[in-house]
């Protein structure tokens, strides 16, 4: 049955409640009722008697349960404990030993105890037998039962519930715990066993014990676009990532950490187990930290590489500064087209490009659209980063010169563009519309009266090649060109500026097959200031 609960003073190192959390550069291994599952993952049990059978009994049941309350043999009890076998005819032999043994792993020490604990022994006046903890062997203090006469027996602690006292030892650096039972009877002496009751035991309900890892981990090399020379032009944009390994001694590496600018943006935790001596992996293999770029401002940011062991130490890698880019240019600013001649279809576009770019402006793209319809667009085609672009707009008609700007990182969008409106007559009247941030084309003065058109047109579709003839009064310098479209898209146009000697020139083009074949083809000739004179081409014409 239970012995009395008889506790001498002053053989407890330090009383108090189990603790909770280490500090960095230490870890806490928990066993039994001190472990979250109440499981023993960190404490072995081991004899040095070489009797058979043994002199000393193996008990492990977590938690601790006394169901009925009524007490019972210590081997009924949970905990991990060693008692004295019982009904032997002969004792154990001096020196003998059995108990549990808690081991450091490399590189580690054991620096401090807290456990819960029930040692004892009766009818031992002569002190043989000592139920101990021990530290590299050397009994810790406070932490044993000792006879003192005229008793014949002592308690230390007691089973959970019934007043005893928890152990608290701190200031330890060892490398192994044993606690359980050794005879320490002369020899050619015995320490004598228990016939019905033991006579000696050693218990543990619960236990933490602090481990201090003084090495921090270590990090190999890290790869990837994130920590190298931008992919954009130097410029780093969207999800970029990095791979990189860590590997410790002691407790095993806890995580691996991406920070930006000193603030977390990605980490890798590994699986640890803190019942185990060795909670965390030693390695974590190659491992990849992601960064959505977007996340962070577009600018310069200072990344770093962090690990962290199971005692909170940590390793940084040297660290990396990067540009992140991922916002298109704003639009251009003052954009406006004047035509290149009077009433002309083609203009020179001009604007200024914003300030403030975090990567230079590499490229301009305009389009034409037309300006009060919902018809196509022209292709995006590129032009100088500064301009001016040199646009040619259809023919006749009111339409819309849209620019945007791409910077050295590839951004752009047509989100962003500015827009100008135009107008080329048919009359030879306005060359700007009203309100169009252009300059107007020139006006017939007040009294003359426009000139009418000299010349004519005709055209020629061979395979291919459109040829267009022209004839008119000798000399003077003809605009010549075409618009396919294929339904509201426009897949193809051409412009040039021919001189007209002896009353005739020709102007050929060359045509992609299927424009040639399907689209809708218009002729547009004009002659310094006199109106255009437009034609589409019949397909009973084409050949």
């Amino acid at each position: 049955m239970i012995r009395g609960a008889l506790v001498l003073p002053g053989l407890l190192a330090a009383l108090g409640s189990l603790p909770t959390s280490a500090s960095a550069g230490t870890y806490e291994v928990a066993a039994c009722s001190a472990a979250p599952e109440a499981v023993n993952n960190s404490w072995t049990w081991a004899t040095t008697d070489p009797a058979e059978p043994s002199h000393y009994a193996e008990h492990a049941t977590c938690p601790f349960s006394d169901p009925e309350g009524t007490g019972g043999t210590i081997d009924q009890k949970g905990g991990l404990a060693t008692t004295d076998a019982l009904g032997l005819s002969n004792g154990a032999a001096p020196g003998t030993s059995a108990g549990w043994t808690f081991t450091a792993p490399a590189g580690t020490t054991v620096s401090a105890i807290n456990y819960e604990r029930y040692l004892g022994k009766e009818n031992d006046t002569s002190n043989t037998w000592s139920p101990a903890l021990r530290a590299d062997g050397t009994i810790i203090p406070g932490e044993t039962c000792t006879v003192v006469f005229p008793d014949v027996g002592c308690l230390l602690g007691g089973p959970p519930g019934q007043g005893g006292e928890p152990g608290i030892a701190t200031g330890l650096s060892a490398h192994q715990l044993s606690f359980g039972l050794a005879c320490q009877a002369p020899v050619h002496q015995t320490c004598v066993t228990g016939a019905t009751l033991h006579a000696v035991w050693a218990a543990m309900y619960a236990a933490k014990v602090t481990v201090t890892d003084p090495t921090a981990p270590t990090l190999g090399t890290p790869s990837g676009a994130l920590w190298e020379s931008g992919a954009f032009d130097g410029y780093h944009k969207r999800v970029e990532a990095v791979t990189i390994s860590a590997q410790d001694i002691g407790g095993g590496v806890a995580s691996i950490s991406l920070s930006a600018d000193g603030h977390p943006v990605s980490t890798y935790t590994t699986s640890c187990n803190f019942t185990f001596p060795q909670p965390c992996p030693l390695s974590t293999g190659t491992q990849t930290l992601a960064l959505p770029t977007a996340s962070l401002t577009d600018g310069a940011h200072t990344l770093a590489l962090e690990a962290t062991d199971a005692a909170g130490n940590q390793s940084t890698i040297a660290s990396e500064t990067i540009t992140i880019d991922n916002q298109p240019p704003p639009p251009p600013v003052g954009l406006s087209a004047s035509p290149t001649e009077p009433n002309g279809s083609t203009f020179n576009t001009t604007w200024t490009n914003p300030g403030g770019q975090i990567a230079p402006i590499t490229q301009a793209t305009y389009e034409v659209c037309p300006a009060t319809s919902a018809g196509p667009c022209s292709p995006p085609t590129p032009a100088p980063a500064s301009g001016p672009a040199i646009v040619t707009v259809p023919g006749p008609g009111s339409w819309s010169i849209a620019v945007w700007l791409t910077d050295a990182a590839g951004n752009g969008t047509a989100a962003n563009a500015a827009r100008t409106a135009v107008t080329v007559p048919a009359d030879g009247s306005a060359g700007q519309p009203p309100g169009g941030s252009g300059p107007a084309g020139p006006k017939p003065a007040m009294g003359t009266q426009t000139r009418k058109a000299t010349i004519h047109l005709s055209e020629t579709l061979h395979g291919r090649e459109l040829t267009v003839h022209i004839s008119g009064p000798a000399n003077g310098h003809v605009r010549v060109g075409f618009n396919a479209q294929l339904g509201h898209r426009t897949v193809a146009s051409a412009t040039r500026t021919l001189t007209l000697r002896r009353g005739q020139l020709t102007a050929t083009f060359k045509l992609g097959p299927r424009t040639a074949a399907h689209a809708t083809i218009r002729i547009t000739a004009k002659r310094d200031n006199e109106p255009a004179i437009t034609s589409t081409l019949r397909r009973s014409r084409a050949r």
